[in-house]
């Protein structure tokens, strides 16, 4: 480009103009999505009542992890807070690590009359969580234990 070439800068600022148009298009569609998500979730919310709680599909939980390695080892940890240890289950499938189980929603043990919920952030239900293995990790020799809330997952490397 030479000291200024018009021709191409026009084009880049009418390029760079007819990119924001679209996004801001884009923007607009969604923000009517949005309201009108907005109007159909308060009208369900005056139908079924102030103590109904939707969820949707998409909002199943999966329970967060961390994988490590060592010189021998790969060590999974999997964030479990709340759920029964006798719901949880491991297994391997196609070099693949599985855990699935149940957390329970927590409730309130002493309520008395019925239950008014102003914030639910705990997820709960059933979750199941596929993690990719290294070829050298020995599925067979797999160990775990549940502590603190954390499943303690170790897989030995194969030799």
């Amino acid at each position: 480009m030479g000291v200024c070439d018009y021709e191409r800068l026009g084009a880049f600022f009418y390029t760079g103009w007819g990119l924001a148009m679209a996004v801001m298009s884009r923007l607009a569609e969604r923000d009517r999505f949005t309201s009108v998500a907005r109007q159909m979730s308060n009208w369900v919310d005056q139908v079924l009542g102030p103590n109904y709680h939707r969820f949707g599909v998409s909002e199943a939980w999966v329970p967060c992890v961390n994988v490590y390695e060592d010189q021998d080892h790969y060590c999974v940890i999997v964030d479990m807070a709340g759920v029964d240890p006798e719901q949880i289950s491991l297994k391997i499938e196609a070099s693949q690590l599985v855990i699935s189980g149940v957390r329970e929603s927590p409730g309130l043990p002493d309520a008395v009359g019925s239950i008014r919920v102003h914030l639910m952030e705990i997820d709960h239900g059933p979750f199941n969580r596929r993690i990719d293995l290294p070829d050298d990790a020995d599925g067979d020799e797999i160990q775990a234990n549940y502590r603190a809330g954390f499943l303690w997952i170790r897989l030995p490397k194969r030799a």
